[in-house]
Protein backbone atom coordinates (compact mmCIF):
# COMPACT_ATOMS: atom_id res chain seq x y z
CA UNK A 1 0.00 0.00 0.00
CA UNK A 2 1.53 3.32 -1.05
CA UNK A 3 2.60 5.79 1.71
CA UNK A 4 0.83 9.08 2.04
CA UNK A 5 3.02 12.15 2.20
CA UNK A 6 1.67 15.29 3.84
CA UNK A 7 2.03 18.34 1.78
CA UNK A 8 4.68 20.75 3.06
CA UNK A 9 2.61 23.57 1.67
CA UNK A 10 -0.44 22.35 3.54
CA UNK A 11 1.41 22.26 6.85
CA UNK A 12 2.84 25.73 6.21
CA UNK A 13 -0.58 27.09 5.38
CA UNK A 14 -2.02 25.80 8.62
CA UNK A 15 0.84 27.35 10.60
CA UNK A 16 0.29 30.64 8.81
CA UNK A 17 -3.48 30.48 9.49
CA UNK A 18 -2.85 29.77 13.16
CA UNK A 19 -0.49 32.75 13.36
CA UNK A 20 -3.06 35.02 11.73
CA UNK A 21 -5.72 33.74 14.14
CA UNK A 22 -3.40 34.43 17.08
CA UNK A 23 -2.71 37.93 15.79
CA UNK A 24 -6.41 38.54 15.28
CA UNK A 25 -7.25 37.42 18.80
CA UNK A 26 -4.42 39.52 20.24
CA UNK A 27 -5.65 42.60 18.40
CA UNK A 28 -9.22 41.91 19.54
CA UNK A 29 -8.15 41.60 23.17
CA UNK A 30 -6.09 44.76 22.80
CA UNK A 31 -9.11 46.61 21.42
CA UNK A 32 -11.23 45.32 24.31
CA UNK A 33 -8.65 46.54 26.81
CA UNK A 34 -8.49 49.95 25.11
CA UNK A 35 -12.29 50.13 25.07
CA UNK A 36 -12.46 49.17 28.76
CA UNK A 37 -9.85 51.82 29.55
CA UNK A 38 -11.82 54.41 27.58
CA UNK A 39 -15.05 53.49 29.37
CA UNK A 40 -13.26 53.70 32.73
CA UNK A 41 -11.92 57.16 31.88
CA UNK A 42 -15.34 58.38 30.73
CA UNK A 43 -17.03 57.03 33.87
CA UNK A 44 -14.35 58.62 36.05
CA UNK A 45 -14.83 61.97 34.31
CA UNK A 46 -18.62 61.74 34.65
CA UNK A 47 -18.33 60.82 38.32
CA UNK A 48 -15.92 63.70 38.90
CA UNK A 49 -18.19 66.17 37.12
CA UNK A 50 -21.22 64.76 38.90
CA UNK A 51 -19.54 65.00 42.29
CA UNK A 52 -18.38 68.55 41.51
CA UNK A 53 -21.87 69.68 40.49
CA UNK A 54 -23.40 67.79 43.42
CA UNK A 55 -21.09 69.56 45.87
CA UNK A 56 -21.57 72.86 44.07
CA UNK A 57 -25.32 72.43 44.43
CA UNK A 58 -25.28 71.45 48.10
CA UNK A 59 -22.55 73.79 49.28
CA UNK A 60 -24.67 76.76 48.20
CA UNK A 61 -26.52 77.58 51.43
CA UNK A 62 -30.27 77.95 51.57
CA UNK A 63 -31.64 81.45 52.03
CA UNK A 64 -32.28 82.66 55.56
CA UNK A 65 -34.91 84.99 56.95
CA UNK A 66 -34.39 88.06 59.11
CA UNK A 67 -34.15 87.29 62.81
CA UNK A 68 -31.75 88.58 65.45
CA UNK A 69 -32.82 85.69 67.69
CA UNK A 70 -30.65 83.37 65.60
CA UNK A 71 -27.11 84.67 65.71
CA UNK A 72 -25.15 81.48 66.44
CA UNK A 73 -22.15 81.57 64.12
CA UNK A 74 -21.06 77.99 64.76
CA UNK A 75 -22.52 74.87 63.17
CA UNK A 76 -24.35 72.29 65.25
CA UNK A 77 -21.76 69.86 66.60
CA UNK A 78 -24.17 66.89 66.70
CA UNK A 79 -23.47 66.44 70.43
CA UNK A 80 -25.53 69.16 72.11
CA UNK A 81 -29.32 68.89 71.86
CA UNK A 82 -30.80 70.97 69.03
CA UNK A 83 -34.26 72.55 68.84
CA UNK A 84 -35.57 73.77 65.48
CA UNK A 85 -38.59 76.04 65.09
CA UNK A 86 -40.81 74.89 62.20
CA UNK A 87 -43.24 77.20 60.43
CA UNK A 88 -45.45 76.57 57.44
CA UNK A 89 -46.62 79.88 55.96
CA UNK A 90 -48.95 80.53 53.05
CA UNK A 91 -46.42 82.42 50.94
CA UNK A 92 -42.78 83.26 51.68
CA UNK A 93 -42.89 86.26 49.37
CA UNK A 94 -46.01 87.85 50.86
CA UNK A 95 -45.44 90.64 53.38
CA UNK A 96 -48.05 89.44 55.90
CA UNK A 97 -48.40 85.72 55.30
CA UNK A 98 -50.35 83.84 58.03
CA UNK A 99 -48.87 80.77 59.71
CA UNK A 100 -50.56 77.50 58.70
CA UNK A 101 -48.63 75.11 60.97
CA UNK A 102 -46.22 75.69 63.83
CA UNK A 103 -44.03 73.38 65.87
CA UNK A 104 -40.61 72.58 67.32
CA UNK A 105 -38.35 69.70 66.28
CA UNK A 106 -36.22 68.53 69.21
CA UNK A 107 -33.10 66.45 68.48
CA UNK A 108 -31.88 65.42 71.93
CA UNK A 109 -28.62 63.69 71.09
CA UNK A 110 -27.82 63.07 74.78
CA UNK A 111 -30.81 60.71 74.99
CA UNK A 112 -31.08 59.68 71.33
CA UNK A 113 -34.54 61.28 71.09
CA UNK A 114 -36.39 62.94 68.23
CA UNK A 115 -39.55 64.79 69.27
CA UNK A 116 -41.96 67.04 67.38
CA UNK A 117 -44.04 69.50 69.38
CA UNK A 118 -47.13 70.73 67.54
CA UNK A 119 -48.56 74.08 68.68
CA UNK A 120 -52.07 75.35 67.87
CA UNK A 121 -51.79 78.51 65.76
CA UNK A 122 -55.02 79.76 67.33
CA UNK A 123 -53.25 80.17 70.69
CA UNK A 124 -52.03 83.63 71.73
CA UNK A 125 -52.20 85.11 68.21
CA UNK A 126 -49.53 82.69 66.89
CA UNK A 127 -51.20 82.49 63.48
CA UNK A 128 -50.67 86.20 62.76
CA UNK A 129 -47.30 86.78 64.47
CA UNK A 130 -45.10 85.84 61.51
CA UNK A 131 -46.87 88.22 59.13
CA UNK A 132 -46.96 91.05 61.67
CA UNK A 133 -43.27 90.56 62.42
CA UNK A 134 -42.36 90.69 58.74
CA UNK A 135 -44.09 94.06 58.47
CA UNK A 136 -43.07 95.82 61.68
CA UNK A 137 -40.39 94.03 63.71
CA UNK A 138 -36.64 94.45 63.30
CA UNK A 139 -36.10 90.77 64.11
CA UNK A 140 -38.45 89.73 61.30
CA UNK A 141 -41.43 87.41 61.46
CA UNK A 142 -39.44 84.33 62.41
CA UNK A 143 -37.70 86.22 65.22
CA UNK A 144 -41.03 87.35 66.68
CA UNK A 145 -42.47 83.83 66.53
CA UNK A 146 -39.33 82.26 68.01
CA UNK A 147 -39.32 84.68 70.95
CA UNK A 148 -42.99 83.94 71.61
CA UNK A 149 -42.53 80.16 71.39
CA UNK A 150 -39.53 80.28 73.75
CA UNK A 151 -41.61 82.23 76.24
CA UNK A 152 -44.61 79.91 76.02
CA UNK A 153 -42.78 76.57 76.12
CA UNK A 154 -39.82 77.46 78.34
CA UNK A 155 -37.42 75.49 76.15
CA UNK A 156 -34.53 76.50 73.87
CA UNK A 157 -35.12 77.35 70.22
CA UNK A 158 -31.76 77.24 68.44
CA UNK A 159 -32.57 77.33 64.72
CA UNK A 160 -35.54 77.61 62.37
CA UNK A 161 -36.99 76.20 59.16
CA UNK A 162 -39.75 78.03 57.27
CA UNK A 163 -41.52 76.38 54.33
CA UNK A 164 -44.36 77.74 52.21
CA UNK A 165 -47.51 75.72 51.54
CA UNK A 166 -46.74 75.24 47.84
CA UNK A 167 -43.30 73.79 48.55
CA UNK A 168 -44.69 71.48 51.23
CA UNK A 169 -47.29 70.23 48.75
CA UNK A 170 -44.59 69.54 46.15
CA UNK A 171 -42.55 67.55 48.68
CA UNK A 172 -45.67 65.55 49.55
CA UNK A 173 -46.12 64.61 45.89
CA UNK A 174 -42.46 63.56 45.60
CA UNK A 175 -42.75 61.29 48.67
CA UNK A 176 -46.35 59.98 48.53
CA UNK A 177 -45.57 56.71 50.33
CA UNK A 178 -43.47 58.07 53.19
CA UNK A 179 -45.04 57.17 56.53
CA UNK A 180 -42.01 57.38 58.82
CA UNK A 181 -38.46 58.74 59.02
CA UNK A 182 -37.05 55.37 57.97
CA UNK A 183 -39.08 55.50 54.73
CA UNK A 184 -37.18 58.63 53.69
CA UNK A 185 -33.81 56.91 53.67
CA UNK A 186 -34.44 54.15 51.13
CA UNK A 187 -32.46 54.28 47.87
CA UNK A 188 -35.47 55.33 45.78
CA UNK A 189 -35.99 58.44 47.92
CA UNK A 190 -32.30 59.22 48.36
CA UNK A 191 -32.02 59.51 44.56
CA UNK A 192 -34.62 62.29 44.69
CA UNK A 193 -32.35 64.56 46.76
CA UNK A 194 -31.39 66.90 43.85
CA UNK A 195 -35.09 67.43 43.06
CA UNK A 196 -35.84 68.08 46.73
CA UNK A 197 -32.96 70.55 46.95
CA UNK A 198 -34.34 72.46 43.97
CA UNK A 199 -37.68 72.85 45.75
CA UNK A 200 -35.93 73.78 48.98
CA UNK A 201 -34.07 76.66 47.35
CA UNK A 202 -37.38 78.22 46.27
CA UNK A 203 -39.68 77.31 49.14
CA UNK A 204 -37.57 77.01 52.30
CA UNK A 205 -35.76 79.51 54.52
CA UNK A 206 -33.53 78.27 57.32
CA UNK A 207 -30.81 79.37 59.72
CA UNK A 208 -29.10 75.96 59.44
CA UNK A 209 -25.88 75.89 57.44
CA UNK A 210 -24.91 72.97 55.17
CA UNK A 211 -22.77 71.07 57.73
CA UNK A 212 -25.59 71.33 60.28
CA UNK A 213 -28.16 70.09 57.76
CA UNK A 214 -25.99 67.07 56.97
CA UNK A 215 -25.58 66.31 60.69
CA UNK A 216 -29.34 66.59 61.22
CA UNK A 217 -29.94 64.13 58.37
CA UNK A 218 -27.30 61.77 59.76
CA UNK A 219 -28.91 61.94 63.21
CA UNK A 220 -32.38 61.21 61.82
CA UNK A 221 -31.04 58.26 59.84
CA UNK A 222 -29.82 56.62 63.05
CA UNK A 223 -32.54 57.51 65.57
CA UNK A 224 -34.45 54.46 66.81
CA UNK A 225 -38.16 54.23 66.06
CA UNK A 226 -38.99 53.84 69.77
CA UNK A 227 -37.20 57.15 70.43
CA UNK A 228 -39.51 59.16 68.15
CA UNK A 229 -42.47 61.06 69.65
CA UNK A 230 -45.02 63.64 68.59
CA UNK A 231 -46.67 65.82 71.21
CA UNK A 232 -49.78 67.77 70.24
CA UNK A 233 -49.99 70.61 72.74
CA UNK A 234 -53.53 71.73 73.54
CA UNK A 235 -54.27 75.38 74.43
CA UNK A 236 -55.22 74.36 77.98
CA UNK A 237 -51.80 72.76 78.49
CA UNK A 238 -49.97 75.79 77.09
CA UNK A 239 -51.81 77.99 79.58
CA UNK A 240 -50.59 75.87 82.53
CA UNK A 241 -46.81 76.40 82.66
CA UNK A 242 -46.27 74.05 85.63
CA UNK A 243 -47.99 71.09 83.95
CA UNK A 244 -46.39 71.99 80.61
CA UNK A 245 -42.89 71.95 82.12
CA UNK A 246 -43.61 68.60 83.77
CA UNK A 247 -44.62 67.16 80.40
CA UNK A 248 -41.81 68.66 78.28
CA UNK A 249 -38.76 68.52 80.54
CA UNK A 250 -38.11 64.74 80.10
CA UNK A 251 -37.76 65.27 76.34
CA UNK A 252 -35.41 68.26 76.73
CA UNK A 253 -33.25 67.06 79.62
CA UNK A 254 -29.58 67.34 78.69
CA UNK A 255 -27.84 64.33 80.22
CA UNK A 256 -24.36 65.85 79.82
CA UNK A 257 -25.43 68.98 81.68
CA UNK A 258 -27.04 66.88 84.41
CA UNK A 259 -23.83 64.85 84.81
CA UNK A 260 -21.74 68.00 85.42
CA UNK A 261 -24.19 69.04 88.15
CA UNK A 262 -23.02 72.67 88.33
CA UNK A 263 -24.88 75.26 90.42
CA UNK A 264 -26.34 78.06 88.29
CA UNK A 265 -27.75 81.46 89.16
CA UNK A 266 -29.62 83.74 86.76
CA UNK A 267 -29.47 87.54 87.05
CA UNK A 268 -31.50 90.07 85.08
CA UNK A 269 -29.58 93.12 83.86
CA UNK A 270 -31.94 94.08 81.03
CA UNK A 271 -34.29 96.42 82.91
CA UNK A 272 -37.25 94.32 81.69
CA UNK A 273 -39.31 92.36 84.19
CA UNK A 274 -39.52 88.57 84.12
CA UNK A 275 -36.39 87.92 82.04
CA UNK A 276 -34.44 86.06 84.73
CA UNK A 277 -37.51 84.05 85.74
CA UNK A 278 -38.05 82.93 82.14
CA UNK A 279 -34.37 82.00 81.68
CA UNK A 280 -34.35 80.02 84.93
CA UNK A 281 -37.35 78.06 83.68
CA UNK A 282 -35.45 77.12 80.52
CA UNK A 283 -32.38 76.06 82.52
CA UNK A 284 -34.50 73.86 84.81
CA UNK A 285 -36.30 72.28 81.86
CA UNK A 286 -33.01 71.09 80.37
CA UNK A 287 -31.89 69.61 83.70
CA UNK A 288 -29.90 72.48 85.21
CA UNK A 289 -29.77 73.23 88.95
CA UNK A 290 -30.79 76.86 89.51
CA UNK A 291 -29.95 78.08 93.01
CA UNK A 292 -30.87 81.77 92.66
CA UNK A 293 -32.91 84.09 90.43
CA UNK A 294 -32.52 87.85 90.99
CA UNK A 295 -31.75 91.26 89.48
CA UNK A 296 -28.21 92.28 88.55
CA UNK A 297 -26.76 95.49 90.01
CA UNK A 298 -26.93 97.07 86.53
CA UNK A 299 -30.19 97.31 84.60
CA UNK A 300 -28.94 98.82 81.33
CA UNK A 301 -27.17 95.84 79.75
CA UNK A 302 -27.73 95.14 76.07
CA UNK A 303 -25.72 91.93 75.75
CA UNK A 304 -25.40 89.50 78.61
CA UNK A 305 -22.40 87.47 79.74
CA UNK A 306 -21.37 84.63 82.02
CA UNK A 307 -19.47 84.71 85.31
CA UNK A 308 -17.46 81.52 85.77
CA UNK A 309 -14.20 80.42 87.34
CA UNK A 310 -12.85 78.70 84.24
CA UNK A 311 -14.14 78.11 80.73
CA UNK A 312 -14.33 74.71 79.12
CA UNK A 313 -17.30 73.15 80.90
CA UNK A 314 -20.05 71.64 78.78
CA UNK A 315 -22.69 73.46 80.84
CA UNK A 316 -21.15 76.87 80.14
CA UNK A 317 -20.99 76.13 76.40
CA UNK A 318 -24.60 74.97 76.31
CA UNK A 319 -25.90 77.99 78.22
CA UNK A 320 -23.87 80.37 76.04
CA UNK A 321 -25.46 78.84 72.94
CA UNK A 322 -29.01 78.88 74.31
CA UNK A 323 -28.90 82.51 75.47
CA UNK A 324 -26.60 83.77 72.71
CA UNK A 325 -23.94 84.89 75.18
CA UNK A 326 -20.36 84.95 73.91
CA UNK A 327 -18.56 86.85 76.69
CA UNK A 328 -17.38 85.31 79.97
CA UNK A 329 -15.70 86.91 82.98
CA UNK A 330 -14.23 85.72 86.30
CA UNK A 331 -16.72 86.06 89.19
CA UNK A 332 -16.39 88.96 91.59
CA UNK A 333 -16.69 88.69 95.34
CA UNK A 334 -20.23 88.49 96.61
CA UNK A 335 -23.30 87.20 94.81
CA UNK A 336 -21.47 86.11 91.64
CA UNK A 337 -19.30 83.72 93.68
CA UNK A 338 -22.26 81.79 95.07
CA UNK A 339 -22.66 79.61 91.98
CA UNK A 340 -20.43 77.70 89.60
CA UNK A 341 -21.92 79.66 86.69
CA UNK A 342 -23.81 82.97 86.74
CA UNK A 343 -25.86 84.04 83.71
CA UNK A 344 -26.32 87.81 83.42
CA UNK A 345 -28.96 88.68 80.83
CA UNK A 346 -29.23 91.89 78.78
CA UNK A 347 -32.05 93.23 76.63
CA UNK A 348 -30.89 91.16 73.63
CA UNK A 349 -31.31 88.00 75.69
CA UNK A 350 -34.90 88.66 76.77
CA UNK A 351 -37.87 86.99 75.11
CA UNK A 352 -41.58 87.61 75.24
CA UNK A 353 -43.50 85.20 77.44
CA UNK A 354 -47.11 84.16 77.31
Amino acid sequence: MPKRHRSIRSRGSRRFSSWRLFQSRFKFKKRIRRLALAVTVVVAVLLTLGAYNFLKLFLSPLDSAAGSSFQNTSSWDGKMPLSILFLEVSDLEASSSPTQNLGVFSLNSTQGLFTFLSLPTSYSNLRELYGLGEISAAVGGVGVVADKVRGILGVPVDEYVIVDSEGLGQLGRIFPQVQSLQDLFVLENILKIPEVWGIARNSIRTSLDIPSILKVVWYLMHVRSDKIDQLILAPELLADSIELDRKLSPFFKDEHLVEEHLKIQVLNGSGESGVARWAARVVRNIGGEVIRVDNFDRQDLVRGYLFLESSGSYTASRLARIFNVSDSRPPREGSEARADITIVLGSENSFEGD
